[in-house]
């Protein structure tokens, strides 16, 4: 089975070109939606948090509060590398169970932070998706409703480019349209087959 990570800076279209993959028939696991799961309520990874963050990032039901953790977590390095300590074990964990129900041969993990994490290893390289800052600017404020300061805050957290181009056999760059992504994608499934 190859397995691969899909990665890439926030607003840079990981999650668009996840999507395209799994049209392609390829099994993608959304590291996001497991933090999801194991961020819910009186979970032993939100007692952790809660532990290091404090009780602000809770809800008054016992939820977390994702915007709040967010904000917090994004505002330093320090917190954003506490945020992802934590957290990556139990990702880790299901991450593992899912790729044991995999059927299409070829599985991607996709994740923010996969590149130096305990899921690199897992995988047999990496892909990343790229887009100049100015567009990835815009994109986080229309999507998360966030101001260009919150925008650039978030981005300046996490690795430049060259980061991401360093460490991957694969960069798919997503300045342009979505047809234009569509076909990075395609390309990139043909080379995926023959790996």
């Amino acid at each position: 089975m190859l397995i691969f990570g899909l990665t890439g800076g926030s607003g840079s279209g990981k999650t668009s070109v996840a999507s395209m993959l799994i049209k392609l028939g390829i099994d993608v696991i959304d590291t996001d939606m497991i933090a999801r799961k194991i961020t819910e309520k009186n979970s032993p990874c939100l007692t952790e948090l809660t532990g290091f963050f404090g009780k602000d990032i809770i809800n008054n039901d016992g939820t977390l509060k994702r915007q709040t953790l967010a904000s917090i977590a994004f505002s330093n390095s320090k917190y954003t590398q506490t945020l992802n300590r934590i957290t990556h074990k139990y990702i880790k964990q299901r991450v593992l169970y899912d790729i044991g129900k995999v059927k299409s041969g070829i599985a991607a993990v996709d994740g923010a932070v996969i590149i130096g994490s305990n899921i690199e290893p897992i995988c047999d390289f990496i892909v990343s998706v790229i887009a100049d800052t100015e567009v990835r600017i815009n994109r986080i404020m229309k999507r998360d409703g966030l101001t260009e300061i919150q925008a650039r805050e978030r981005i300046n957290a996490q690795p430049g480019e060259e980061f991401y181009k360093k460490h991957s056999k694969f960069v798919l760059i997503n300045n342009g349209t979505v047809e234009e992504l569509e076909q990075a994608v395609l390309s990139l499934y043909n080379k995926l087959k023959e790996v």
